[in-house]
């Protein structure tokens, strides 16, 4: 536990050589939420409404509302009190167990991917509750090596093996000190608990590995060839080939680089980079049902993945996958989802115009016909806009070949795209990592492997 002069994440350098402390979005005001209850299970907190504080013993339950300006709240059978501000804080240091602090009830998590759903989590540290328009805000404040036990066990589960989940914890406390994306600028933390930034549900599925593994790297992370913490992204599955940042972000950032997904020497660096010419081949020739792929069924089993993937993924193969559009279907997708279709009527095509190495649209030129029968043009130019568009919930990746069905007369019935990977495949893929870690390679292999240009280093200990 760092004391209570403890440098604040916005503040943090390399140079401090110590651990900061972090603030988290759990709950945030786009997911709207009035209402929120507090369980205070085993260890007596402090209730701070501005006002000096007051005992929150265990086992009582904290009620919250959102009242215009302020958050209306109840503490056990208290009468209803107002504040603009509520801390919630632990009276004594409490051990980081599985289930530690309190339960903070009805969590989006997942927001706008395919797996949103609302959980329970138990939250350790402090907590901060302020009104927001729409919704209350809820931040947790506490130590960052206590936040990646709670990001290892939430990316991926805490039964995976040690490797995994100490490459895992290094990668994470990596991304999160480089600090160099700015996705909650004007908001009261330093990063959500979401997919946005990175997974992080709390105490309630720590595993003694996990812990393990977050003990035996304290401190540790991937330091770039320019001297800097590296910005370390991962993603869940490349499908066989990772991204360069300048084809999903368009920058580059240094030390990270685009990596096959197989061992040196493996017959599939043969599609390295990855161009339309070879395309149907890499996501579907003979190779594929004999691929030594990091990532692949082959060495990551369907029927063994479930219990390795975070609790709030569902289990599919990500290593490659098919989605197929009837035209009514998909011209009723891209209405709802373009903004400058609003008369499509009918898709002429769907077509990529621009590829990373890993065969990830970056990309994408939709033709379609509007009420007049005049045939119109949309650009689709991010990976993840194109995504997000050509999925109800989000598609899994933008790694993909475009498959049309079409009549006698050439008129689009029906549109296929035949994909590979999970994310956007920059960085290290997590359940590739995991097939190294079954395999026996260790974690500093794992960190190597995925980021081949930085150097492991120890940023406090």
């Amino acid at each position: 536990m760092p004391s209570t002069t403890a440098p604040r994440m916005s503040a943090w350098t390399l140079a401090m050589q110590r651990e900061p402390m972090v603030r988290i979005g759990i709950v945030l005001a786009q997911d709207g939420q009035r209402d929120l209850v507090i369980e205070i299970p085993t260890v007596d907190y402090t209730l701070d409404a501005g006002d000096g504080g007051e005992a929150a013993p265990a086992g009582a339950l904290l009620a919250l509302h959102l009242d215009g300006e302020t958050v209306a709240f109840t503490l056990g059978d208290q009468r209803l009190r107002r504040a603009s501000c509520i801390r919630l804080m632990p009276r004594t240091p409490t051990a980081l167990v599985p289930g530690a602090g309190v339960m903070v009830r009805d969590i989006v998590a997942g927001r706008g991917f395919h797996w949103q759903k609302r959980i329970h989590q138990f939250l350790s540290g402090a907590l901060e509750i302020v009104p927001a328009a729409g919704g209350l805000v809820v931040v947790n404040e506490l130590p960052l090596e206590d936040y990646l036990a709670g990001v290892i066990t939430a990316e991926m589960s805490g039964a995976c093996p040690p490797a995994l989940l100490a490459a895992q914890c290094i990668v994470a406390r990596s991304w999160l000190l480089a600090l160099t994306e700015p996705k909650h600028g004007d908001e009261p933390f330093d990063r959500c608990n979401d997919d946005c930034c990175q997974r992080y549900q709390g105490t309630g599925d720590l595993s003694p590995t996990a812990l393990e593994a977050t003990h035996a790297t304290r401190g540790q992370v991937l330091r770039a060839p320019t001297g800097v913490v590296l910005d370390a992204n991962y993603a869940k599955s490349c499908g066989g080939i990772s991204e360069t940042p300048v084809a999903v972000w368009g920058f580059e950032k240094p030390g990270l680089s685009a990596i096959v997904d197989a061992p040196p020497g493996a017959a599939e660096h043969r599609f390295f980079p990855l161009i339309d010419a070879h395309l149907d081949e890499y996501l579907d020739g003979p190779w594929v049902a004999r691929t030594t792929c990091f990532c692949s069924p082959n060495v990551v089993p369907l029927d063994a993945i479930g219990r390795y993937l975070g609790r709030v993924d569902t289990t599919d193969d990500y290593f490659r996958w098919t989605v197929r559009y009837p035209q009514a279907e998909l011209a009723a997708l891209l209405r709802e989802r373009m903004t400058d279709a609003a008369e499509l009527t009918e898709v002429c095509d769907l077509r990529v115009r621009g590829r990373g190495v890993s065969g990830r649209a970056y990309s994408v030129e939709v033709l379609w016909r509007d009420t007049a029968g005049r045939e119109q043009r949309s650009r689709l130019d991010s990976e993840y806009r194109i995504r997000q568009v050509l999925h109800r919930g989000f598609l899994y990746s933008s790694a993909f070949a475009v498959r049309p069905e079409r009549t006698a007369e050439g008129r689009l019935t029906a549109l296929t795209l035949r994909g590979a990977g999970w994310g956007h495949g920059v960085g290290l893929c997590q359940i590739g990592a995991l097939g190294m870690a079954l395999l026996g390679y260790d974690h500093r292999q794992i960190c190597t492997h995925y980021y081949p240009q930085a150097e492991l280093v120890t940023a406090y200990g």
